[in-house]
């Protein structure tokens, strides 16, 4: 028998890869903070519809709360299907047993096509050295705030080489975090500048 309290969501007319990486990030959200389990079939007294229909405005989302139904997310394109869960989930209520959802309609455009966010993967701070987990997490987070880019850099200076181990381990780092943003639809940059060079670069070719 299914749990009532349960969140359902289905999806109409979005792809598949992308629906369940949605669906991830709600049940993340949703269970890290509640007892209620986010599914996709069986009943529920709480009913989320997402669907895509162009017209809304680039990135754009519009939530409806009909006195009886479900509640729908409906997104200009991908992006705004995921800026409108975000919307939605900072609406809701989470006790330890139960989830309430928000029931604010809203209906939301972005002005600036790039709202971006670098991250300082260098120096040993938290880009550099938290768990992978962790910083996707908060890629997701983010993303779920607005943010449509995501910037990373390679510090040459830290390594001896691109077969430096310690660079390559960064590389693979780097990789995971600009696909967890392109997972997300989000666009990605990888950042050099150019007078870096590596820490066993020829000294006659550095700067005075």
């Amino acid at each position: 028998m299914s749990d009532p309290s349960n969140v359902l969501i289905r999806f109409l007319n979005v792809d598949n890869e992308f629906a369940e990486r949605l669906l991830a990030v709600a049940r993340r959200k949703i269970e890290e903070r509640c007892s209620a389990e986010v599914v996709t079939t069986g009943g529920a007294r709480n009913v989320l519809d997402f669907e895509i229909r162009p017209g809304i405005g680039a990135e754009g989302f519009m939530i409806q709360d009909p006195p009886s139904g479900a509640i729908r997310i409906t997104g200009n394109d991908e992006r705004g299907l995921l800026y409108g869960l975000g919307r939605f989930l900072r609406c809701s209520h989470y006790d330890r047993d139960t989830f309430t959802p928000g029931t604010r309609q809203a209906t939301s455009v972005p002005e600036k096509p790039v709202r971006g966010i670098y991250f300082a993967t260098h120096f040993h701070n938290f880009y550099h050295e938290a768990p992978v987990k962790e910083v996707q997490d908060y890629i997701e987070d983010i993303a779920l705030w607005g943010i449509n880019t995501l910037c990373v850099w390679f510090d040459m200076h830290h390594y001896k080489g691109i077969g430096d181990p310690d660079a390559r381990l960064m590389i693979s780092r780097l990789k995971c975090l600009l696909n967890s943003a392109k997972n997300l639809k989000l666009s990605t940059s990888l950042v050099f500048i150019a007078n870096e060079g590596y820490a066993d670069s020829p000294h006659q070719l550095r700067a005075e």
